[in-house]
Order: structure tokens, then sequence, then C-alpha cells
């Protein structure tokens, strides 16, 4: 059963319906527009000779970050006028002294418009403001100073130009570069001297003197990388940790009198970055001998005899190599990746 609206109602149901209907415009306006209330963009613009490839909706953006877009392009008396709408939490960054210029971004050679913020004791630039402009950066302009600068070489300008051309300045370079080489020389002869110092010397590994011990029999068990760790990782995995435990009763060999212990890994020779393969190989080498360390005691002989208790240690080695081959001989024919727990106990 239905009943009429009274009159007041009619109205408020009208007034009601404009109101909805007016806010559903402002948000579609809002969301075509890219504003929100209480969003403030900032246009402003700047005249370029030429537009190199900009187009509408190129981006626009200041020290490397995207700050806006370009929203119109102008063929003006004097060049090209371009448009341009900055968000409102960065109008700030542009000011009435801040430049505007396009450049190349990436090599396939796209455009943005990078507006250079100017002076800070400069006010924030108006809506509407003209920027100043500055010449584009092209690698064809990089290019030709190249080719400037070879043909000033070949010429003789310059100092790779008189370098060129004096045999005996060149005599001189070549006989300062052969001096360097011997200074380089003797500065690695210092390091390996340093290696042998006392106390110093054994903060820094050297894998010949670490590895090839012919007073030690090398006791070693070894895995492969797959088997402890995922491929290029340095986590244990939970099969990894299952396979050291079973080392618990061979690492009793470590109680032997002086006897040591490493823990060398290496990676696959063929592996293209070898700084990241020797990080890699570092950070297992230490998984292994945390994990030993605290679930099998790695690091402790036994107590030592005497009046007063006290619990020997054992020393423990951690050797990343990376792509390097090992040094010893009897490790050469091991398959890589691979990680390998030696324990080297004294020969009378």
């Amino acid at each position: 059963m239905s009943r009429s609206l009274s009159g007041l109602q009619a109205i408020l149901l009208g007034v009601v319906v404009l109101v909805g209907g007016g806010l559903i415009a402002a948000a579609v306006f809002a969301v075509g527009s890219r504003q929100w209330f209480g969003s403030r963009t900032l246009t402003v613009q700047a005249t370029f000779p030429n537009v190199q490839g900009v187009e509408v909706g190129t981006r626009v953006r200041v020290r490397g970050l995207d700050v806006g877009e370009v929203v119109g392009i102008d063929l003006g008396g004097e060049g090209v006028v371009l448009t341009m709408r900055v968000r409102q939490e960065f109008r700030r960054q542009v000011r009435k002294d801040s430049k505007a210029q396009i450049v190349s971004v990436g090599m396939l050679g796209a455009k943005a418009v990078e507006i250079h913020p100017g002076s800070e004791d400069r006010p924030p630039a108006d809506d509407d403001d003209k920027l100043g402009s500055l010449p584009s950066k092209e690698l064809t302009d990089a290019v030709d100073k190249f080719t400037s600068t070879l043909d000033g070489v070949a010429k003789g300008e310059g100092t790779l130009g008189k370098l060129a051309r004096d045999p005996e300045a060149y005599n001189e370079l070549v006989a300062l570069l052969k001096q360097s080489q011997a200074t380089m020389g003797t500065i690695q002869q210092d390091a390996e001297a340093f290696k042998r110092l006392p106390l110093v010397g054994g903060l820094v590994e050297d894998p010949q003197a670490v590895l090839v011990r012919p007073r030690h029999k090398p006791n070693r068990k070894w895995f492969r990388e797959s088997e402890l760790f995922e491929p290029g990782q340095a986590v244990l995995t939970s099969g990894g940790r299952a396979r050291l435990d079973d080392l618990h009763d061979w690492l009793d060999l470590r109680k032997e009198k002086k006897a040591d212990v490493v823990v060398v890994s290496y990676a696959d020779p063929n592996t293209s970055d070898a700084a990241r393969a020797r990080h890699v190989t570092e950070q297992q080498s230490r998984a292994v001998i945390d994990y030993l360390r605290s679930e099998h005691k790695l690091h402790k002989r036994g107590w030592a005899p005497g009046w007063v208790p006290l619990v020997q240690t054992v020393k423990v080695t951690a050797l990343g190599m990376g792509t390097r081959p090992p040094p010893n001989e009897d490790s050469k024919d091991l398959p890589t990746p691979r990680i390998e727990v030696l324990v080297f106990v004294p020969q009378n």
C-alpha cells in the first residue's frame, strides 16, 4: 500500500538528491583532474626552443623524483611552451628561480622534464609562474664533445695531445709507470710479511698457510652446497642442519692435542660475479661454524688438568674461497660448489 509524500518530505527528498548528485559530480571532477578536496597542485610553465620528443603526460621530476607531468604544449612565438603540473606535496620544492630542463631517461632515450629547485632562500613558485629553462642534455652532445677531444689529441692540443707528440715525455711516463709497478710489488711483499706477524698476522687469513700443512694430518668431511644451503645462500636448511649433526662423533678428532678446525667454502669457478661469490662463501663457512659451536661445542676441547678446572678451546677458522681454486692438491678434484670441514691433527 503506497502513500503520497507530504510537501515538506518532497522538498527534503529533493534537497538530498541534489546534494548527493553534487557530491558525485565533484568527486568525478576531482578524480578526472587528479585532485582531491584540500589538495592544490602547482601549475607552471617553461619555454624551450623545441620539445625534443616531450609529449603531454611526460614525467616531471625534481632531483630525479617523479613529482608531476606535462599537461599542455603550446607553440608560442618564441619557442614551445610546456605547461607542467606538480603535485601538492612537492610544490614547495619549486621556487621562483627554479629552472626546467629536458633530459633523457635510460638508454632508450625516453624524455622527462627535470626542474632544478633553485635557491632555498627564494619563495616558492606561484601558479602560472614562468620558469627559466636550461639547454637539454643529449647523448649526441657528449659524443660531439668526445670527438672534438680526440681531434685535439691528434693535433697535439691539450695535455694528452702534447704527450702523444713528445717522445721524451712519453718515455718519462713509461719509466714512471715501471717504477710504480715495482713499488706495488714491494707493497705486496710487505703484505705477505705482515700476514706472518704474530697476533696481527692472525687477523689476515692466508689460505695457503691454513690449508697446506705438511706436518698435520687433514681429516676431511665435505658437502655439496645443495646439501647444506639453498644455492647461492648462506642460511642452513633443515636438511643441512641434520647433515651437520651427523658429524658429532667424527668431531671428537678435535680433542687431539693442538688439533684445530677449518671450515672452507668454494663457489662454482664459472660464476661471473666473483665478489659476490667470495662474500657468500665466507658467510656459508661462518654459518656452519656458528651451528657447530652452538649445537656441538665445536670450540671446546675438554677440561684442562690442574687444580683449577679450565676449559681448553679449539682454534676454529672460517675461509671463503669464492671462485678461487683450492691450494691443497688433495682437494682439487672435489666437485664445486662445496663446503669442507677439516680437522688438522699434528703428526709427530
